[in-house]
């Protein structure tokens, strides 16, 4: 991985550090003074970048801090890029990951906020780690898995899915053995923009945004050959209502990967929690409406 920076030396532009046995590439934005907010980023065989510059824009509420997940991106990768075994991609050890970020960056509990994917490792991370999380914020996420017959009920998914382009998966420049870094991800992630942003009049930023996006192959073969765990731990919303402590669920209220309906669901099931349902936004709520996102988050970590 090169060499290796002390958390307390890493600044926006971001650095290798070496955390629960892995390196990771972290990024620190804001005065460290102000409360710790650690992101979770999606994929998993995405990066952090995407969620930028939306989340840089907190440095007024919170320290924030956004990493790689291991497998991702500059982080700690599996052959031919570095020598991380394969078998060490399994969610409990990056929840544990997680919890060694937020040690060592000093006293906590801290915030947590989970995208996607990362909303499902950010319950896990309550799970194993109970102690090392304040308050979560679960964006575009969901604790629950049998949502499909809500989700091909939406007219909304059904217009969009049908906008999508189909990806051959035996296609060798995708899958193939000299396919890309990421090759799969990419295409995916290109195919399925109908789905993932509402706006579609932005479909050229983000596509821009994509530009950007360091994707991985890592995951790839445990997720086809079914050795990879799910992300989020068994019974999700129970864990979270046993944990007690306040959850700010940030859903795009035309949301077409997890249905509106999952979140609404886990908000009755959970005293603590706060909905907030952002208006013309779907799984990208970040991108579609980063005013009345962001506004959400504030009003969560700096209550009046």
């Amino acid at each position: 991985m090169g060499n290796v920076a002390a958390l307390d030396d890493v600044t926006e532009q971001g650095a290798v550090v070496r955390l629960n046995g892995v390196d990771l590439f972290v990024r620190r934005f804001g005065d460290r003074d102000r409360p710790v907010l650690v992101v979770i980023h999606g994929g998993p065989t995405w990066d952090h970048s995407y969620l930028l510059p939306a989340l840089a824009d907190l440095v007024d509420t919170a320290h924030v801090v956004l990493f790689d997940l291991r497998g991702c991106g500059r982080s700690h990768r599996t052959p031919p890029i570095g020598d991380l075994p394969e078998s060490r991609l399994q969610p409990h050890l990056l929840a544990d990951d997680v919890a060694a970020l937020i040690q060592a960056l000093g006293p906590g509990p801290v915030d947590v906020l989970g995208f996607s994917f990362g909303g499902r490792i950010a319950m896990r991370l309550v799970r194993q780690h109970p102690e090392a999380v304040g308050r979560l914020i679960l964006a575009s996420t969901t604790a629950y898995t049998d949502f499909d017959s809500e989700l091909t009920a939406s007219a909304d998914y059904r217009q969009r899915r049908d906008m999508c382009t189909d990806i051959n998966f035996d296609d060798p420049l995708l899958t193939g053995p000299t396919a890309p870094d990421g090759a799969l991800s990419r295409a995916m992630a290109v195919a399925q923009a109908p789905l993932q942003v509402w706006r579609l009049d932005r479909l050229d930023a983000w596509h821009q945004v994509l530009d950007r996006v360091r994707f991985s192959s890592d995951y790839n073969r445990p997720y086809a050959n079914g050795s990879l765990l799910p992300g989020g731990p068994d019974n999700a919303a129970e864990v979270l209502f046993d944990w007690g402590r306040p959850v700010l669920i940030l859903h795009g209220a035309r949301e077409m990967t997890f249905p509106l309906g999952t979140a609404r669901r886990l908000h009755a099931a959970l005293p603590a929690s706060t909905l907030a349902e952002i208006p013309d936004a779907a799984h990208m709520a970040h991108f579609d409406n980063p005013v009345l996102w962001l506004a959400a988050i504030r009003r969560f970590l700096l209550p009046s």
